[in-house]
């Protein structure tokens, strides 16, 4: 039974604006009959403006913001071209928010992208996106802050030295298989502990451009105002004699660095649906979320270059620990290592367990295997005879003493033991493969495809509103519009990003499983069977 909003009095504008806008919703997007059966009922509206807007400012200021400087000076030759990545980055950013409130208007459901990408490109494109995002963004993600993880711990232990790039793959390797465990135990982190973290993340982004510009104030530092080169040097060596398209392969690169600070954004999308007043809200919040985040950015980046040379940015793989160790002495470094490890262990337990969720809706809409949803049997007892008939024998032992650990886990408390050992593989394989800067590569290679293609169905939207919702329905003259050129700006420069850094990245094994889940993907949709047309057991 698909879900319907009460219908309105006509007294109250907003009932008529609710009701018409679930009209429009019902137009362009035609589900499936079983799929109403997995939606919850329709619930009244609990997320204010303001909890959104934490929400939103909250994913942005993850962990990354931390690392991004070091990856951005690589690759810039001067401290000047870095804040213009940072700013670029966001306006880009920003350019694209603007289209997704329109989306998020036209399709106020919660899902986001999933959701759009079905809507205007149809329900194949939703099936997609689903498997890049669980198969290969979320766990390259994870992989990634992992290694943010290890870089600050062994920083920790080794304050000066050089930290063997096996050793951090080690340690992040732990992150992973430790919260996987955890994860598979039932045990998650709470609510508070990830509230606690993020008032420390902002307690110390703060304080970093407090202390930059301070130490500026009292002639201290010895970052861009006592350095001869300034801003806008650009004599920095290995980068000074670059053509004009290997300076651009360098560009893209940082570019993608910045944009993994900025990864949150989107995050509005799939809460909309538990907004009070959408048409209202979802404009305060992602302009006001963007405003603060890019000013905030920059910032601390600025803090950063005016205390630190660039050399040492460029070098320091835990650039905020050094910036406190040379301003506030030995203790300051060790708040902020513990600070910046903990967050970033914190996000990977967190998007551990949801995409493990987002396993399971994906496998109840038929999209995923039904094993990761614990659908491949009706009861535990026919679980012996399911591996044994899709299983051949040198994996049965193993696989059969697997279920048999883990079966009271899965089938008493629903937790989804297989999607979360799924996703801690994947991204043990994505920590083993790819460094630092490569997996921040694909994962926004990947990430701006899937926001490309979801900006540009806007203009799709606008057709199906026009020509398929109902009389007097919900049009698009009434709602938001964005200003046409955001989403053509959006999608032109996210191409050219895209195309240029999949050019300028060797081949490695992280983009080869991508493709490989992609065929994978292409498969199963053609091949899959559900559990119920097993034989039934002897």
């Amino acid at each position: 039974m698909s879900t319907t909003s009460p219908e309105p009095s006509g007294d109250d504008p907003q009932d008529c604006e609710a009701g018409e806008q679930v009209s429009v919703y019902s137009a362009l997007i035609r589900r499936p009959e079983s799929d109403g059966q997995l939606r919850p009922q329709h619930k009244q509206p609990t997320l204010t403006p303001l909890n959104c807007l934490a929400l939103v400012i909250g994913l942005q200021i993850g962990s990354g913001v931390f690392s991004a400087p070091s990856l951005i000076a690589q690759h810039v030759r001067s401290p000047a071209e870095a804040l213009g990545v940072f700013v670029m980055a966001g306006l880009l950013v920003w350019t694209g928010a603007a289209s997704f409130i329109e989306l998020g208007l036209l399709v106020p459901s919660n899902g986001g992208i999933q959701e759009y990408l079905r809507a205007s490109w149809g329900d194949y494109t939703g099936y997609l996106f689903s498997w890049v995002w669980v198969g290969i963004v979320k766990p390259a993600g994870n992989a990634a802050m992992s290694t943010i993880f290890a870089d600050y711990t062994l920083k920790a232990f080794r304050p000066s030295g050089t930290i063997s790039p096996y050793t951090t793959k080690i340690v992040a390797l732990g992150c992973v298989a430790s919260l996987t465990t955890m994860n598979c135990l039932g045990k998650t982190a709470g609510a508070k502990a990830a509230n606690v973290f993020m008032v420390l993340k902002l307690v110390a982004l703060g304080s970093i451009i407090v202390i930059g510009f301070a130490t500026y104030a009292f002639g201290y530092g010895e970052g861009v105002p006592t350095s001869d080169a300034g801003w806008f040097d650009r004599d920095q060596p290995g980068l000074g004699d670059l053509t004009l398209w290997e300076y651009l392969g360098n560009m893209s690169t940082a570019v993608f660095a910045a944009l993994f600070c900025y990864g949150g954004w989107e995050s509005a999308g799939f809460v909309i649906g538990d907004m009070a007043n959408p048409a209202r809200d979802l404009p305060r919040v992602i302009n006001g979320a963007m405003t603060l985040v890019i000013v905030g950015f920059f910032l601390m980046n600025m803090s950063l270059y005016i205390y630190l040379p660039l050399d040492v940015v460029r070098e320091s793989k835990a650039v905020v620990v050094e910036f406190a160790s040379r301003t506030i002495g030995a203790w300051g470094a060790i708040v902020f290592t513990i600070v910046v490890a903990m967050s970033a262990m914190g996000a990977v337990n967190v998007n551990m367990f949801a995409v493990a969720k987002l396993c399971v809706v994906a496998a109840q809409r038929g999209y995923f295997p039904p094993i990761l949803a614990n659908l491949h049997c009706r009861t535990e007892q026919d679980e012996t005879h399911y591996f044994r008939q899709i299983l051949a024998w040198p994996f049965r032992l193993p696989a059969l003493a697997f279920a048999r650990l883990t079966r009271r886990l899965r089938w008493e408390h629903s937790v989804p033991v297989f999607a979360l050992l799924l996703n801690g593989i994947l991204a043990s394989f994505f920590v083993l493969v790819g460094s630092l800067t490569r997996l921040i590569t694909l994962i926004e290679m990947i990430k701006f495809s899937c926001y490309m293609m979801s900006v540009l169905g806007i203009f799709i939207l606008r057709r199906k509103v026009n020509k398929q919702a109902p009389m007097g329905s919900y049009s698009t003259d009434k709602t938001y519009r964005t200003w046409t050129g955001n989403p053509i700006i959006f999608a032109f420069v996210s191409g050219l990003l895209v195309i240029r850094g999949a050019l300028s990245a060797s081949p490695q094994a992280p983009a080869i499983l991508a493709l490989s889940i992609l065929a994978l993907a292409v498969l199963y949709r053609r091949f899959s069977h559900r559990a119920d047309q097993l034989p039934p057991p002897d």
